[in-house]
């Protein structure tokens, strides 16, 4: 389908990422391959449908300020192509709002009734000529109500980080910018961070950050990168990055260490604690489905990891004959994802009953979790989500029942607490909590 248009394609994809609940992440890379994009329709393409995706909220809140039909009964796929065109004329400069205008007229002829293309055309052409007007109206609003609309964030979200951090507009800005590219984890077993930047194209732009990540701002095709095949590196943001340094040849203080990774899909903490360890440690990487432990193993044989061997355990149920045989335990627990929907746009249309309950089911892996553990050994517990309910929450009230474990420093970010949270205008990553807890001698 080399001749398909990246447009047609951007709303096919929005309409199947709604409608079949599919993450935007799976649906892009999907699409890409399918249609055969490449290059200039490539980028446009995810520019097009990450941003749609991004700015869901506020181009919504136009369509409704400009449709002389109830926004409810629109039709789903008509709303797509709205969507998307809308998107161009308010947020993509180098698209003619003409060509954004007729594109959309002509694209819901192919894709829908042709007794929408009017109703498309009279919204996008109003749109247009209303559009300075449109983006003052959007820029005055007030409160939590006009950071959701500004920022296309639910309005629910904006008065919880509000309540909890009290830098909600922050925390907003900094995350409402999709991030398109990739961060790789050198394996510093085969090659150094220096080396293996060398060795990728220039036309990638790619930077190295600190000894052991590298960052590529562009969009590309991770397994045809150099090195991928022979193992070289993995896909590992920095915060992450940052969680799995707090195990390494200092913290452990030992020979051949245990770790437990209670909650270890896909790997990547599991991998990036070998390499800190030098491949030199006893690492069970455990996760709730088989079917996802494959790619752990595989991923470990990739970068020749040979110190990990996979569980299937539920985290809430723990291997009673692990039970204090464990010098570090990580519990990366599932979460509402709040910190990485830059990453991922769609996770920031979460609806506050989809996480509700999340508290309790890590306090239990946190709670089941400790039995694993050695005297003098430590918890790190972490999530990829901005929540105080999901966070300092669930470590209190550990701490409350535990009265055996203690706070150390995590000395991330210059940490003393032992409880840290990566928030993103301030660390330059994704939102991130840590917690580090040793359970005393």
């Amino acid at each position: 389908m080399k001749d398909f248009s990246p447009r047609k394609a951007a709303v096919l994809s929005l309409n199947s990422s709604i409608k079949n609940g599919k993450y935007s992440n799976l649906e892009l890379d999907a699409a890409i391959k399918k249609y055969g994009f490449e290059d200039k329709d490539k980028a446009f393409f995810t520019r097009l449908f990450y941003g749609t995706v991004e700015r869901k909220i506020t181009l919504d809140y136009i369509i409704r300020k400009l449709s002389t039909v109830k926004f409810e009964k629109i039709e789903p796929l008509v709303l797509c192509v709205l969507e998307t065109g809308l998107y161009q004329v308010f947020f993509m400069d180098k698209v003619p709002d003409s060509a954004a205008c007729n594109e959309s007229t002509e694209l819901v002829k192919t894709t829908c009734p042709k007794a929408y293309a009017g109703f498309v055309n009279g919204i996008m052409r109003s749109a247009v000529r209303q559009k300075k007007e449109l983006l003052e109206e959007i820029s005055a609003l007030k409160g939590s109500y006009g950071l959701s609309i500004k920022y296309s964030v639910p309005e629910w979200l904006c008065k919880m980080w509000e309540q909890n951090y009290g830098e909600s507009r922050q925390i907003v800005k900094a995350l409402s910018k999709v991030k398109v590219g990739v961060a790789l984890r050198v394996n510093t077993l085969r090659i150094s961070a220096k080396e293996l930047l060398d060795k990728l194209p220039s036309e990638l732009e790619a930077k190295a950050v600190g000894n052991t990540s590298i960052i590529i701002p562009k969009s590309c095709v991770v397994t045809e990168l150099y090195g991928y095949d022979e193992g070289l590196f993995f896909v590992q943001d920095p915060a992450s990055t940052i969680v799995s340094s707090l195990v390494n040849k200092t913290s452990v203080k030992k020979e051949n260490p245990v770790i437990v990774d209670t909650c270890s899909c896909p790997g990547g903490k599991s991998f990036s604690m070998a390499i800190n360890l030098e491949n030199k440690a006893k690492i069970y990487s455990m996760d709730l489905h088989e079917s996802r432990l494959k790619l752990v193993r595989s991923g470990a044989e990739r970068l020749g990891i040979t110190c990990i061997e996979t569980h299937e355990c539920d985290g809430r149920k723990p291997k009673e004959e692990l039970f204090g045989t464990a010098d570090v335990v990580l519990c990366d627990v599932p979460c509402s994802g709040l910190g990485v929907i830059a990453k991922k746009p769609d996770i920031r249309y979460k609806t506050y009953e989809e996480i509700e309950k999340l508290p309790d089911v890590q306090k239990s892996i946190l709670e089941a979790s400790k039995n694993y553990l050695k005297d003098d050994g430590f918890i790190i517990y972490s999530t990829c989500t901005l929540r105080k309910a999901e966070n300092e929450e669930v470590v209190s009230e550990f701490l409350k029942n535990n009265k055996d474990f203690e706070l150390c420093p995590t000395g991330i970010f210059g940490d003393e607490t032992g409880m840290v949270t990566f928030l993103p205008h301030k660390t330059g990553t994704d939102g991130f909590f840590a917690a580090k807890l040793r359970k005393k001698k």
